[in-house]
């Protein structure tokens, strides 16, 4: 008896057809990415721990995968990849002309909870646009993301858009413990209202400080909610960050991408380094983001070069789960059709001619190798969703019609190919 086997908690196997999904997506975006002018970026999957963690804050630190390598170094796998790319930014990129527009596609590793739309290895696309602090440059990551969104076939979502100087400027201006700000952060990071309540109930806070957090989450929609917002804070920080958020907003809305735009004052985003306009993808088919980003205007700093920077990234399961419950046909990926060569003694040679010309012309080819009779070739074609199978069985003059049976019907017919 054989012992079960299995894979860690939180990883997957992608079979065939998945992996077809993956690369349709990833070459959707891809596509997008190359058009605006960015180059792809390749990164190695774990660096030295005290490196990955300058861009990390508590939560994520707890969350990076992390082993000692024979030297006795702590080395983790990179937990997400603008970190990674602000060091390369900051260091051999340093004397290059600004700015730096980077792409990537890779995988990524987090020691997180395995749950419906979280994985301890998952695949990200994003982008990093690094060495310039203008709200174009933030209104460029926000509209990119929304067209590697279209591209990819997603019709249903929206975009919250919000700027982390707002809430900073909140937390600021109340006076309760540092530990007691950041529960009040975590609790807003995942939309738990009811731990928030709580959270806020102990804490030796103003009424209308009070109030004011809960109604974070009630500050979402049209840009009627910059006035609204602003007209319940008076720190300079939230009410500067509501100024450059409309700069924003209202370049998006020139680029014609305002149906696609809500602003959300309640989100924060669960990394340390962001300092300006922050965003995530929502679609109504998942509780959780597709894609998310915003601005990081420190990081590449702790790497030695003053560089700003903003970029997002889109989680391709996540994506993949939002394209399929919106339209469940909408990864059922065409491919060229596919053809079972099978041979007579004697015309193996024949056989291969007429694979390679197929393959030349751009179809897939099965050669058959078990020396199945006709009625078992027919069976496995079918299995495999093959749609035609050719017999060779005599020399085949290429430039004619040539004698296929197709798998479904079992009836020959004559086709060019």
């Amino acid at each position: 008896m054989f012992e079960k086997i299995s894979i860690p908690d939180g990883l997957n196997d992608l079979l065939p057809e998945e992996v077809i999904k993956r690369r349709f997506l990833e070459r959707k975006i891809s596509e997008v990415f190359k058009k605006w002018g960015y180059r792809e970026i390749i990164t190695p999957s774990f660096e030295f721990y005290e490196v990955l963690s300058k861009g990390a804050g508590i939560p994520l630190k707890k969350e990076m995968i992390k082993f000692f390598d024979r030297e006795g170094n702590i080395v983790a796998f990179r937990p997400e990849m603008t970190t990674p790319i602000a060091r390369i930014s900051a260091t051999k990129l340093k004397n290059e002309p600004k700015p730096l527009r980077f792409w990537y596609t890779t995988n990524v590793f987090r020691y997180d909870s395995p749950q419906m739309g979280n994985r301890r290895e998952f695949t990200q696309s994003g982008v990093e646009l690094i060495g310039v602090k203008t709200k174009e440059t933030d209104a460029e990551v926000i509209a990119l993301a929304i067209e590697c969104l279209k591209n990819a076939g997603l019709k249903k979502f929206l975009i919250d858009v919000s700027h982390i100087d707002f809430f900073n400027g909140i937390m600021k201006s109340i006076k309760v413990e540092e530990n007691e700000k950041q529960e009040i952060k975590k609790a807003i990071i995942k939309k738990d209202f009811v731990l928030l309540e709580k959270i806020l109930s102990l804490a030796n806070l103003k009424r209308r400080e009070k109030e004011l957090i809960l109604n974070l989450f009630s500050l979402r929609g049209g840009e009627e909610v910059l006035e609204k917002a602003a007209s319940m804070v008076n720190n300079k920080f939230s009410i500067s960050a509501l100024k450059k958020l409309k700069e924003v907003y209202n370049i998006l809305r020139d680029y014609g991408l305002k149906e696609y735009i809500s602003i959300d004052m309640g989100i924060i985003r669960d990394f340390d380094y962001y300092t300006g306009i922050i965003f995530e993808g929502y679609t109504d088919y998942l509780g959780f983001p597709v894609c998310g980003g915003g601005r990081y205007d420190n990081l590449c700093y702790k790497f030695g070069e003053d560089l700003p920077a903003t970029g997002f990234a889109i989680g391709l399961e996540r994506l993949a789960l939002a394209l399929e419950k919106e339209d469940s046909n909408s990864l059922k990926i065409n491919e060229p059709l596919k053809y079972l060569i099978c041979y007579k003694e004697g015309y193996l040679k024949s056989a291969f001619e007429l694979a390679q010309y197929l393959r030349k012309k751009g179809l897939r080819i099965e050669v058959e190798v078990l020396r199945r009779n006709l009625n078992d070739a027919l069976l496995y074609a079918s299995s495999k969703e093959i749609k035609y199978l050719i017999m060779v069985d005599s020399k085949i003059e290429l430039k004619n019609k040539i004698k296929v049976i197709d798998v479904l019907s079992k009836k020959e017919k004559n086709k060019i190919l």
